[in-house]
């Protein structure tokens, strides 16, 4: 072994020690989370890694994903040539050859690879340093640290080059050729062999220094995002918020108040941030000007669990530098998110970020009986008359006078518990919605029932808010009663009800077969049961996100609206659906800081100048119409997709309680 082999070697073993020491760190402060990381269903989750870590499914989502994946399977390809330079330094005259004709496809395939990805490079660059997308926009330490990597890419491509354009290896190599006459002509003469040593030297450093550099930098998630994915909970249901056991012996606290809380996949999710700002982007706090930004709520518990890790290895108990709450995620930050889910949709590696926010509101509301108080109002209201504005639970059913709609108490002989949730008893538009709902199914002969007065507040709100023992007081409620009626099926007109019922009342023993009312309507019209008349109306429909982004249902109401007039998609649709900020107990919450969601929105559907808007969410209802008041286009009917359907089937309208 030569000397310069022997000094190769040093630097591998150093770089190696520097590179393993960071990630055994790592692990160490995952390992600090509560339980252990999920491992069953080994093949399914293999598959995860294959399409969506080494396929980029979820990044090639947007057109900048293009540039990432060059770079990312670039990083691969190159990868074999830096593994036979590493070798050959330490072992002149070493050489993949033996490998024959995949030996001539891997070097044909690194000369396209490294032009690639250094257009890929020259692209980031101009969008981090020109263009400059607010998405990543970041701090100057950020900037820096991007900088230094891209740096590091380039220097490493272009050491590559020098060393084939020097000493050519078999392979099609079209780029390498191109640029041996321009490299013969800038140096003035045929290069040398040292010229190769140089960068063949140069190259090994890079690598190692790259190495080196990554567990510390933003490129961490080179390392833990693969794992991520693998690790991710296969069982786990877009959104749901799973039951904490408020019975469990030897529980001091409940909810997240400190790093150590959250789980081990949670804290393997915030070292797993690749900071794209898609989550960001997506976000609609932050692109009304709130203080929320879910990447900066991930970066920020990451530096946290950083800063607080060595001390806790060394004492489980040791007092934090600082507070979970309010030091590293502040109130305006907490109290702003819409549960919304647009962050988790836009995630190129599944973080949840939702999921942090709701555990620290869990600990806040729980543990201190801390939130809004408008918010205190509404769940007051819902404790004592299970509703959350508070009227008389015994007027719950009113509703459904002179429409002949029995109780269960009265007919339990039923196909479906019509689930009406506190806006459909409640809220005076939306009771016009309820009895469309209604004269729809008894046209369609289709055979119901309602709880009526004995029907409780699902507790979405509560569970959203943070306030879990209400929450499962009112579910267990609601359950008790459904299975005592023996109830199979349950159709409802509320998102919110919709995705409780379906994924988390299972958890206190209520399995039903659970369809929005969209889904029902647009199966029954398939049927024949229903036979609209399609009219001349341009409808544009906006998503709800309990019922999108969180349950997949996106073709039901439009196939309705298509029923009965024609449909105009606006700009930010499906799963990529703009939140008209309701969720997340919003709705009942003041929107103090920045603009108003709801009117972002209203100003999205103004732009493509809609005749009817439709919507399939009581909440969205709401929040639409006040969005269109203040921008003063009240003109514009915003209807439910039943009431639309209604119209086309010659259903009249009959108003029926006191005071509409």
């Amino acid at each position: 072994m030569t000397l310069g082999g022997l000094l190769l070697v040093v630097l591998i073993v150093a770089a190696h020690a520097v590179f393993f020491a960071r990630v055994y760190f790592i692990i160490r402060c995952i390992r600090l989370g509560q339980g252990s990381l999920p491992a069953a269903f080994p093949l399914l989750r293999m598959k995860d890694v294959l399409v969506k870590g080494f396929g980029q499914v979820l990044v090639l989502r947007q057109p900048a994903g293009i540039g990432h994946f060059l770079i990312f399977w670039g990083f691969f390809v190159l990868t074999y040539g830096t593994l036979e330079g590493l070798i050959a330094g330490v072992f002149p005259g070493f050489s993949f050859a033996w490998m024959g004709p995949f030996y001539w496809l891997m070097n044909t395939l690194q000369d396209w690879f490294g032009l690639l990805v250094m257009g890929a490079l020259a692209v980031a660059l101009y969008r981090r340093f020109v263009w400059r997308p607010r998405r990543l926009q970041a701090s100057l330490a950020h900037t820096i640290d991007a900088l230094i990597i891209i740096v590091l890419i380039a220097v490493l491509i272009k050491a590559f080059y020098a060393m084939r354009i020097i000493e050519p290896k078999p392979g099609f190599t079209p780029v390498t050729d191109m640029l041996r006459p321009w490299f013969v002509s800038v140096t003035g003469k045929a290069a040398h062999p040292m010229g190769y040593a140089a960068f063949h030297w140069l190259h090994n450093v890079v690598v190692l220094s790259f190495l080196v550099y990554i567990p510390f930098s933003k490129h961490l998630h080179l390392i833990t995002a693969l794992p991520n994915l693998y690790f991710r909970d296969e069982k786990r249901i877009a959104g749901r918020i799973p039951k904490l056991d408020l019975e469990a012996e030897g529980m001091e606290s409940f909810g997240i108040s400190k790093i150590t809380e959250y789980s081990r996949k949670d804290l393997l999710d915030v070292t797993a941030c690749t900071e794209c700002g898609r989550c960001q982007e997506a976000c609609p706090a932050y692109f009304t000007n709130k203080p929320l930004s879910p990447k900066e709520v991930v970066l920020g518990l990451k530096a946290h669990l950083f800063e607080e890790c060595p001390a806790l290895l060394r004492d489980r108990t040791a007092a934090p530098k600082k507070a979970l709450y309010p030091d590293v995620i502040e109130k305006d930050v907490l109290w702003a998110c819409t549960t919304c889910r647009a962050c988790e949709e836009a995630c190129p590696v599944e973080i949840l970020p939702m999921s942090k926010l709701i555990g620290i509101r869990q600990a806040r509301v729980l543990m201190e009986g801390d939130f809004a108080e408008e918010a205190q109002t509404a769940l007051r209201n819902v404790e004592t008359q299970s509703n959350p504005w508070g009227l008389p639970q015994e007027a719950r059913g009113a509703w459904a006078e002179a429409l002949g709609v029995k109780t269960l108490a009265e007919d339990a002989n039923v196909d479906y518990l019509f689930f009406v949730g506190c806006a459909g008893s409640y809220d005076q538009r939306y009771m016009q919605v309820t009895r469309a709902v209604a004269r729809l199914l008894q046209e369609a002969g289709v055979s119901f029932g309602i709880l009526g007065a004995e029907e409780c507040c699902t507790g979405d709100s509560a569970k959203r808010i943070g306030n879990e023992y209400l929450a499962q007081m009112l579910a267990q409620q609601n359950v008790d009663t459904m299975n005592g009626y023996g109830v199979k099926k349950v159709v409802t007109a509320c998102p919110h009800c919709y995705n409780t019922i379906k994924n988390e009342f299972p958890d206190y023993g209520g399995n039903y077969e659970v369809v929005h009312h969209t889904e029902l309507l647009a199966a029954l019209m398939q049927q024949g049961k229903l036979k609209p008349k399609q009219g001349p109306a341009t409808v544009v429909y906006h998503d709800s996100c309990y019922l999108g982004r969180y349950n997949g249902v996106f073709d039901a109401p439009r196939a309705a609206i298509l029923a009965s007039g024609t449909l105009k998609e606006l700009l930010r649709t499906r799963s990529n659906s703009f939140c008209c900020g309701a969720g997340g107990g919003r709705m009942w919450m003041e929107e103090r800081i920045g603009g108003r969601i709801n009117e972002e929105r209203s100003k999205e559907i103004i732009q493509v100048k809609p005749e009817v808007v439709a919507t399939a969410c009581p909440f969205c209802m709401t929040m639409i119409s006040d969005g269109l008041k203040s921008e003063h286009r009240a003109d514009i009917p915003l209807k439910d997709v039943a009431e639309l359907l209604a119209e086309a089937c010659g259903i009249v309208k009959k108003d029926v309680v006191e005071g509409e």
